[in-house]
């Protein structure tokens, strides 16, 4: 009897171990699930603003970078999006599986669904990591391109310089109209 409850305690405790990795595991899953989307929309801002306030797109060079860039985080959007869509009739599917009583294809069926998962949330974040990468990279090079530009043009002269005199203007102006006699 004594090692019955020794090894009920044992289970008990693997099974409060396990509880507490699954709830972790959510609010990884959670935080994933936000910050790739905080991420990705973001990058979109980011760019939008970077081409309005920075650099405007007909001075811009390299746009295939931003271009792509972008693209890839709509896409990295879109991605996570259907990943959670996935992931609610994944979910749907293992509920009716329990009420079927269908108990021994449950575990092959869930690792099965969870592949497709994984590989979406593998897909949204090197479409992430990669549209990151391009708009950094579109970012830095026209910044580069602008201080280049600023160091070659010439600085304009002020219009009362020439030949390297300055000319002053009277101290006081004379009118138009000459005085009557």
């Amino acid at each position: 009897m004594a090692d019955e409850n020794i090894i009920q305690e044992v289970d008990q405790g693997w099974i409060d171990y396990r509880n507490s990795v699954i709830e972790n595991k959510s609010k990884s899953q959670d935080d994933f699930e936000k910050y790739i989307n905080l991420l990705a929309s973001g990058g979109i801002v980011l760019s939008v603003t970077f081409l309005e306030k920075i650099v405007s797109l007909e001075e811009a060079i390299c746009k295939s970078l931003i271009i792509i860039g972008m693209y890839l985080m709509v896409f990295t959007l879109l991605s996570n999006l259907y990943s959670h869509y996935k992931s609610i009739l994944d979910s749907d599917a293992t509920i009716k599986d329990i009420d079927e009583k269908k108990f021994k294809k449950i575990f092959k069926k869930i690792e099965k669904r969870n592949k497709v998962i994984n590989v979406l949330n593998m897909i949204s974040i090197w479409s992430l990591i990669i549209g990151v990468f391009l708009l950094v990279t579109f970012a830095t090079i026209n910044i580069y391109n602008m201080s280049d530009k600023q160091k070659t043009i010439p600085s304009p002269k002020p219009a009362t310089e020439e030949k390297g005199r300055t000319i002053t203007p009277p101290a006081f102006r004379p009118s138009n109209t000459p005085p009557k006699k």
